[in-house]
């Protein structure tokens, strides 16, 4: 989550971070914030690929240098298909834990956000920003540098 708070709070954060453009709405309040969340996940392609071509725009070049990992969250509901049994980095006891990944550029700048389920292994997450790398976005040459528990014999499969 990019901002905690109210839905009132949310929206008048998003303001100045161009989330009507790159969602493609004309309108943005805080009755729209609930529904919003669903077609943002439809549009997680499109808005992943539009900030890519915002950065190239208005850097002028392409990345070449991009950054991802992975941290864990927890669910307060039970009733969550990526809630699973895992470890909770945070350690709230009780709580079903989510993976979030984040793929950056060299800055932070981010580019793709992917949620997995709370069991998985940060190994078995390499592959996705990967494979965004390759399908969504023109890079051709992927060169991958992990910590320790990123290069297990599961992880390296991509």
């Amino acid at each position: 989550m990019a901002h905690q708070g109210s839905r009132l709070s949310a929206v008048r954060w998003a303001q100045p971070q161009a989330v009507r453009e790159v969602l493609g709405v004309g309108r943005f309040d805080e009755d729209d914030l609930s529904p919003t969340l669903d077609a943002v996940a439809q549009r997680q392609d499109h808005s992943e690929q539009a900030l890519y071509r915002r950065y190239v725009q208005r850097q002028g070049r392409k990345p070449v240098v991009f950054l991802s990992d992975v941290t864990s969250s927890y669910l307060e509901g039970e009733q969550n298909a990526l809630g699973a049994d895992g470890d909770n980095r945070d350690g709230k006891k009780g709580k079903r834990p989510m993976v979030v990944g984040l793929l950056t550029d060299e800055a932070g700048e981010p580019f793709a956000v992917h949620v997995f389920a709370g069991n998985t292994a940060a190994p078995r997450t390499v592959s996705t920003p990967i494979a965004i790398l390759k399908q969504r976005f023109p890079v051709e040459e992927v060169g991958f540098v992990g910590d320790r528990g990123m290069g297990k014999a599961k992880g390296k499969a991509t």
